[in-house]
């Protein structure tokens, strides 16, 4: 009896095992995609002849495997740099690799309504990748996105900023939340709650395969956790037009292979059932991580009036709290008594379950519900329906699983 069932029992475990490489598997960001960005200056002279520098970010298409030559970014990105090369003259457009690399780029063609614009340099390049592309589906509303690009470069001199490399790049973590068409130009874009600053537009939007599904552009002005994205669809026109190398990625299974993989999912759910009977084995307890994450989404949720109850959804990084919209997801207004520019960051530990909020070095400090000051750049532990307030009580943040 103790053959049969070992052998029943093989017999479904190499069941499961065919049937678990049919799932499609959830990738996090692919390191690989920093090869494939760059960061762009343009200079322009005033009408006094005094150079004024902007900072954007781009990514290089071409041949799967081959050097690559373009660059896609926005358009207003080197908007400066057309107006001075059509008016004044003396306009300076430039990629940079590295803090003491750079090479001078040259403007191809570009569409202001649609806000895509190409660059090309002198030669091919063998300090960076083309990345593939894919245009976005509806399918994929609520999939995980990454944007990538350099925010914090954004309309500062070159001597201030530390880097130019693909290690200074940023990578923020959010979802696809809306697909929309503007009024008035057609743009077809992607709205995100991944967070975007000054410096990010031009850098490619992610996907969870890896693959460059959108431009990103800009933020919203009224509310802090809306980010757009200029879909792919709109650039491969103009690269077309062109006659610009370019590679899309592969299909991926969706859309109508749902059922399929719901079926696949129930089989292999009942293959599990089996081996437990069969095996006689007891089910492992959940852990305390386990648990939590099964109650729900992290979330943050403001407790101040000007937020009218804004949720922060957290996707396994820090979210920073303060005035600097910047670089904070949840962003106070200029002068909220008790705020500082960068206050407070927030983010969840899957393994035990609880949130970690940390202080940086705020003026006014972080507190705790029962009063409590947190020590300065000391991450304090707090369990799901918890609260903290930044300067003053007014400023409140209740932290949960939702």
């Amino acid at each position: 009896m103790k053959r049969v069932r070992n052998r029943i029992a093989a017999a479904l475990l190499a069941g499961l095992l065919l049937t678990v490489t049919a799932l499609p598997v959830s990738a996090d960001f692919n390191q690989e995609t920093l090869n494939g960005i760059v960061m762009i200056t343009t200079g322009a002279p005033d009408k006094d002849g005094t150079m004024n520098y902007w900072r954007g970010t781009g990514f290089f298409v071409g041949e799967a495997g081959e050097d690559p030559q373009y660059i896609v970014t926005n358009c207003h990105v080197v908007e400066e740099f057309i107006l001075a090369g059509k008016a004044l003259g003396g306009g300076e457009l430039h990629v940079r690799f590295d803090k003491d690399d750079e090479a001078e780029a040259y403007l191809v063609d570009y569409d202001a309504e649609k806000d895509v614009a190409i660059l090309r340099l002198a030669e091919t390049t063998d300090k960076r990748v083309s990345l593939q592309m894919r245009v976005p589906q509806e399918d994929s509303l609520g999939s995980e996105a990454y944007a990538v690009g350099y925010p914090s470069a954004a309309d500062l001199t070159v001597t201030a900023v530390n880097s130019f490399s693909q290690k200074d790049a940023t990578v923020t973590t959010g979802s696809i939340s809306r697909f929309l068409t503007e009024s008035g130009t057609g743009r077809k874009l992607i709205q995100t709650d991944a967070s975007l600053g000054g410096g990010n537009s031009g850098g490619p939007l992610i996907d969870s395969s890896g693959a460059v599904i959108g431009i990103n552009t800009a933020g919203s002005k009224l509310d802090s956790n809306l980010f757009y994205a200029v879909s792919v669809s709109e650039v491969l026109p103009l690269l077309d037009k062109n006659s610009i190398p370019y590679t899309l990625a592969p299909e991926t299974m969706s859309g109508g292979n749902t059922m399929l993989y719901v079926g696949v999912g129930i089989a292999a759910l009942a293959v599990i059932v089996i081996l437990a009977v069969v095996l006689g084995k007891k089910k492992k307890p959940a852990q305390s991580g386990e648990k939590a994450a099964r109650g729900g989404a992290p979330v943050l949720r403001s407790m101040a009036s000007q937020h009218g109850g804004m949720v922060v959804q957290l996707h396994g990084q820090p979210v920073q709290i303060g005035r600097d919209g910047a670089v904070c997801r949840l962003v106070y207004q200029d002068g909220t008594p008790g705020v500082s520019s960068k206050h407070c960051q927030v983010y969840f530990d899957q393994k035990d379950g609880q949130f970690v909020v940390t202080d940086l070095n705020s003026t006014y400090g972080t507190f705790l519900s029962n009063g409590q000051r947190i020590a300065p750049n000391t991450p304090v532990r707090l369990a799901p329906k918890s609260s903290f307030y930044l300067g003053e009580a007014d400023n409140a943040v209740y932290v949960d699983l939702e």
